[in-house]
């Protein structure tokens, strides 16, 4: 008989979080990353970089700033000179249910993203390496039951880690003054691992674990539209507009199941593939969209407001009976505003940095128990600059995710971003012209 779902399916994990019997069970914190990212192919993740996220920003228009991030190809047909970005993420999660408390902290590396002008403030090579989703799940149960007058301690861990990355190449091409368009093809990679394990401390029970392992790729494309404007409302002041379109995609997606036994200290690898719900399929992974304005009454002051929206409720995975949860559309919205002071060339400390404030919201892409996971961010930012063009950006941002309605986990989440953003110190400025 073919099992109906994944091997750790969504039931299971509702019934863990819900856990009510005799058997005096207690359920532990996640020990890494939104316990929410169990779902589907992993949490969505964002891409821009620091220097956005600090006033709630996507990077789908750029006002007043020296650096070029990934999220719209239509920016890239305006570089002037090369760049290269990075960064981290360090996240702490503190949960809670009606009747629960936990908490985990998460430490990942975000992007690797390099920008070319092929020919300065013309045309624009980018190259980069990101994730799309993400999952980084470990939560373990354990508890006490009696069997022949012996009381036996089990423990019942959850995991699941990986989820789909893109690696890209893509062009911006400057097509008048102020407009600029981009197309980046890429090559989305697929690779998911999902473990149970359950052991016990009496003989009487063996311990085992199953591994349910998927992985596939898919070719993936992307358009960018960018426009600048300046004096457009008043002398000195600059407007612009930016918007982006990714096709829907499918990852041919293969997967594998193996169980692994301890018994009389023997251990026993047994493959299990042909009882998945499917060994092979498509994973459909959804269109989405933005758009964003960003105006500067003066080069020293720059306010933006940006959308997003992700067409999730198209999302199916052929492979897995998803019937424990649903995936629907998700849209962000962010606005927020950032302060120069370093461009009036005051030789004072405070004034050589650059300041960031906003807020976002994400209406989630995932209901559970009818419940939507949506999610509010209160956003700082701190942008550390050098002698040229490069900088180290910083945000700190408080975020409320989740409900406890129907005993679900209701997340209070502290993310300190950092961004490296190189344009002189590793890498050749091309004059400009």
């Amino acid at each position: 008989m073919k099992l109906k779902k994944v091997l750790i399916p969504a039931v299971l994990f509702i019934s863990v979080i819900n856990f009510q019997s005799s058997a005096k069970a207690q359920l532990s914190e996640a020990k890494s990353g939104s316990i929410y990212s169990f779902f589907g192919v992993g949490q969505p993740v964002d891409i821009e970089s620091s220097a956005f996220k600090g006033y709630g920003g996507f990077g789908l228009s750029n006002v007043n700033q020296e650096m070029f991030g990934l999220q719209n190809p239509g920016l890239w047909g305006f570089v002037q000179y090369t760049q290269a970005i990075s960064g981290a993420d360090l996240s702490t999660y503190k949960t809670q249910t009606t009747s629960q408390n936990g908490g985990s902290t998460n430490f990942e590396a975000t992007k690797l993203h390099v920008l070319f002008p092929i020919k300065n403030g013309k045309l624009g090579l980018s190259l980069a390496l990101f994730p799309v989703t993400r999952s980084s799940f470990d939560i373990v149960n354990t508890g006490t039951f009696e069997a022949e007058g012996e009381e036996i301690i089990y423990a019942n861990e959850l995991t699941s880690y990986g989820g789909v990355n893109k690696f890209e190449a893509g062009l911006g091409f400057r097509l008048t003054n102020n407009i600029s368009i981009g197309y980046a093809p890429s090559v989305a990679f697929l690779s998911l691992s999902s473990t149970e394990n359950f052991s016990f401390t009496s003989g009487l029970f063996s311990s085992h674990s199953q591994v349910t392992k998927y992985s596939g790729a898919a070719f993936a494309q992307r358009f960018g539209l960018a426009a600048k404007f300046r004096s457009f409302l008043r002398r000195g002041d600059q407007i612009s507009f930016g918007a982006t379109y990714s096709l829907p995609y499918q990852i041919g997606t293969n997967a594998t199941l193996t169980t692994d036994k301890t018994y009389n200290s023997t251990n026993e690898t047994i493959d299990l593939s042909e009882q998945l719900y499917a060994e092979s399929g498509d994973v459909q992974m959804p269109m989405e969209f933005g758009a964003g304005l960003g105006y500067a009454p003066s080069r020293y002051v720059n306010f933006n407001a940006e959308m997003q929206v992700q067409q999730w409720g198209n999302y199916s995975n052929a492979l897995v009976d998803d019937s424990g949860y649903q995936l629907t559309d998700r849209t962000r919205f962010g606005f927020g505003g950032q302060y120069h002071p370093y461009k009036r060339g005051l030789d004072t400390f405070f004034s050589s940095f650059k300041y960031s404030a906003g807020l976002s919201y994400d209406t989630g892409h995932l209901v559970v128990q009818n419940e939507n996971i949506s999610t509010l961010w209160i956003n700082t930012g701190l942008g550390i600059l050098s002698r040229g063009l490069s900088s180290i950006d910083l945000s700190l941002r408080y975020g409320f995710r989740g409900t406890t309605n129907s005993n679900l986990i209701e997340e209070r989440i502290w993310s300190l971003g950092v961004s490296v953003n190189l344009a002189e110190v590793m890498f050749i400025r091309p004059k400009l012209r």
